[in-house]
């Protein structure tokens, strides 16, 4: 034991000045334990090393009333030094698991609440070391809990520790879940009764009924108007704090009186707060132009500008309430005062509507029994508490100063406090979702996995780049819709009428010219790569002997009328004729395009352009003046010409589909109107469908020339007359002759 105080002494003295690093300081422990570990016993290591190390932080701890009292003191540093090994020692398993805890709530009942709220703080800072591995319910769980309870009791009766009081259930609420049971009221109990005035009523004496009547004078008068007032007073002071007790202890409300008596006594308060606000909001002003005014002229005192919102919220304080009968005139002209006030009447009204026919048949149950009252409210008790609802919402937005943030704030607040209610109501059920799985085969056999295993295969093709999706207005019918011209529904009731058939054809020419077009600039690239391969090739071919070469050098011989006439060799001389066929075949002819005749050579030496192509059987050339003495070799004959085949095209293409198109819209446009043209295109030609319809309405017009000539012819001539008996027999047997002739 005395090595182990020893081993501890010199740790501390051989610490850094603080902060100390958490490695750092971890490793020094662990090489304090590795020396004193030799000779030592297992069984009692850890109660040595918790006994010295209590015995260090209370000797510590028993100077914090000297400590404090030198400005420079460092009793909190030192304090949480120590702290910090007792934690180092617990995390190498040199003490128990529970031992930081135990400790922690032994020093928290010897110190102030100032040098607990610094050994709070660190707390907090060490919360994810102190809490790893926690089980609520169990353990060092159940110490951490009642010592912080503990630590609240202290606190709960000072009313400047508002925010410590905070901080500790902000830390309880992060550590332990929500539906820890040390945290709930499962039985809904409330907290302590008002016992404060207004409790007990109080007897007022009776006027004396034998005293004489007599007139009363102005200071008789006067008294008794003084009298009236204070008796007022105090009849407001005992209705005011009377109902703190129906705020403190809501199953009153089970008692018949008491709802009556909470009625009136909120019908008489809210008037006297509204009075005070009213009064309030007078002696501030309304800001015009930066200076503050009355609404009825300047005031004869002035007052300093609101204070901003972060400067009111920060002075703000609770205290606790002071009854006395002297006070009530300054808290009610006080604004955070009425601010409290009217908060608690919120609370209890808002709880008064859970007593509704239609909300108590929603959660009463028989397991919550001690949450429930043999209390009702009953439609004109819950439209009173509606409407006062109402007015005391609106009470605190005119309250200044930020009454409307305040008011908002409250509502926030109890909006959700409804949902913790209901969750009470209802025993607390558990509200945690265990994670989501699904059986899948993964590696051959089938388990439970959860969602980023079961969702990893969806993942990687949502990562692929998809494919451009083919229809440019979202689906097939859709963009063949939109192209046709439809926009709305009005077009559907009203059809759209693309236009005459003519119009398409034009459509349909404009089409066939665009492939025209794009045919000739195929066909020219095809013979500018053709012409290209040609000329390598021969360059390739020539021969290198030198009567090719003079072969290839002798210029072209121009040719004759005569032999121009016949097309034919055979009346030139051998030595002509050869040379004539070599010049010929030097020359660099296109081998696929096809002859045309009539072509003459150009002018001496030149080579022919590869439009100009010699014809299969070219016309002999003219004799040279100066024959050539050697004589070449026969050329061979010149090949047919291999036509020329154009690759598919993706614009020919598009024309071709927008021709379909053009002609589809066509036919559908016209099937109204010229059906009965159909019949005669056969193929469904446009163009042909167009010439039908011009030759019918030509036909028509004609028709209808002539038959307004013959009503103009029979306009101009005289009417017959009208036939008599004998007429019309003759005419009847006239006809018949006519019949008989035809039979």
């Amino acid at each position: 034991m005395q090595a182990i105080q020893q081993s501890l002494s010199s740790l501390l003295t051989s610490l850094p000045p603080s902060p100390q690093d958490n490695a750092s300081l971890n490793t020094l422990v662990k090489q304090t334990l590795s020396k004193a570990q030799s000779g030592a016993n297992p069984e009692s290591w850890k109660n040595q090393w918790e006994f010295a190390l209590r015995n260090s932080i209370f000797d510590l701890a028993a100077t914090e009333g000297k400590a404090l009292k030198d400005p420079k003191t460092t009793y909190y540093d030192q304090l949480s030094c120590i702290l910090d090994i007792t934690l180092a020692f617990t995390e190498n398993d040199a003490c128990d698991q529970v031992f930081p805890f135990t400790i922690l709530q032994d020093l928290l009942e010897t110190q102030t609440i100032s040098s607990c709220s610094h050994i709070f703080s660190w707390i907090e800072e060490r919360a994810e070391r102190l809490t790893e591995g926690l089980i609520p319910q169990k353990g060092k769980a159940l110490v951490l809990l009642r010592t912080l309870n503990d630590l609240l009791r202290r606190l709960s009766n000072t009313g400047a520790t508002t925010m410590f009081c905070g901080r500790i259930l902000t830390f309880l609420s992060r550590v332990f879940p929500l539906g820890e049971r040390s945290g709930v009221n499962l039985r809904g109990e409330y907290g302590p009764t008002w016992d404060g005035p207004g409790t007990k009523p109080e007897v007022v004496d009776e006027p004396e009924k034998d005293k004489m009547e007599v007139d009363e004078t102005k200071e008789e008068q006067a008294a008794s108007a003084a009298e009236k007032r204070k008796k007022e007073k105090e009849e407001f002071y005992q209705t005011f704090w009377w109902m703190q007790l129906p705020f403190s202890r809501p199953p009153l409300f089970a008692e018949p009186t008491t709802f009556p008596a909470f009625k009136e006594a909120v019908n008489r308060v809210l008037p006297l707060i509204k009075e005070a606000t009213a009064k309030d909001r007078a002696l501030m002003g309304s800001k015009v132009n930066g200076i503050p005014t009355a609404p009825s002229g300047p005031l004869k005192r002035k007052r300093e500008a609101t204070a901003p919102e972060g400067t009111a919220k920060s002075e703000y304080y609770f205290a606790k309430y002071l009854t006395s009968p002297e006070l009530l005139d300054l808290e009610v002209a006080d604004t955070h005062f009425r601010r409290q006030f009217l908060f608690q009447l919120l609370i209890l009204l808002n709880h008064l509507l859970t007593f509704t026919k239609t909300a108590k048949a929603a959660w009463a149950t028989t397991r919550n029994r001690s949450l429930q009252i043999d209390f009702t409210l009953e439609p004109d008790d819950m439209q009173w508490v509606q409407e006062t609802i109402t007015r005391t919402t609106e009470e605190l937005r005119q309250t200044a100063p930020n009454g409307r943030a305040f008011s908002e704030t409250v509502q926030v607040i109890l909006e959700r406090e409804k949902n913790w209610i209901r969750w009470k109501n209802e025993l607390c059920t558990p509200f945690d979702r265990e994670s989501w799985k699904e059986e899948a085969e993964v590696g051959g056999e089938r388990r439970k996995v959860g969602l980023e295993e079961a969702t990893e295969g969806e993942r990687k093709k949502m990562r692929v780049d998809q494919e451009a999706w083919p229809h440019r207005y979202g689906s097939a019918p859709l963009t063949e819709i939109w192209e046709m011209g439809y926009r709305d529904l009005w077009d559907l009731q009203h059809p759209f009428h693309a236009g005459d058939v003519k119009d398409f054809v034009k459509k349909i020419k404009q089409e066939d010219a665009r492939i025209e077009m794009r045919k000739k600039q195929l066909m020219k690239q095809a013979e500018r790569i053709a012409a290209a391969r040609a000329k390598a090739a021969q360059a390739t071919a020539a021969p290198k002997d030198g009567a090719g070469a003079r072969a290839a050098s002798t210029p072209p011989i121009p040719a004759t009328p005569a032999m121009s006439a016949s097309g034919s060799q055979d009346s030139l001389p051998p030595s002509k004729s050869t040379n004539s066929q070599s010049a010929l075949a030097s020359a660099p002819l296109h081998p696929s395009l096809p002859a045309k005749p009539g072509t003459t050579p150009g002018p001496e030496g030149a080579v022919p352009s590869p439009v100009r192509v010699a014809t299969p059987n070219p016309p002999p050339a003219a004799p040279s003046p100066t024959p050539t003495p050697a004589v070449a070799s026969p050329a061979p004959a010149a090949p047919e010409p291999a036509p020329i085949q154009l690759p598919p095209d993706e614009q020919i293409k598009k024309y071709e589909e927008n021709k379909q198109r053009c002609a589809w819209l066509a036919l559908r446009t016209a099937r109204d109107q010229y059906l009965q043209h159909f019949g005669k295109i056969g193929t469904g030609d446009i163009i042909m469908l167009q010439q039908e319809i011009e030759n019918a309405k030509v036909e028509k017009e004609k028709a209808a020339a002539a038959e307004a000539a013959n009503a103009v012819t029979a306009t101009a001539s005289p009417a017959p007359p009208p036939p008599t008996e004998d007429s019309k027999g003759a005419q009847k047997d006239s006809e018949g002759d006519v019949k008989m002739e035809e039979r």
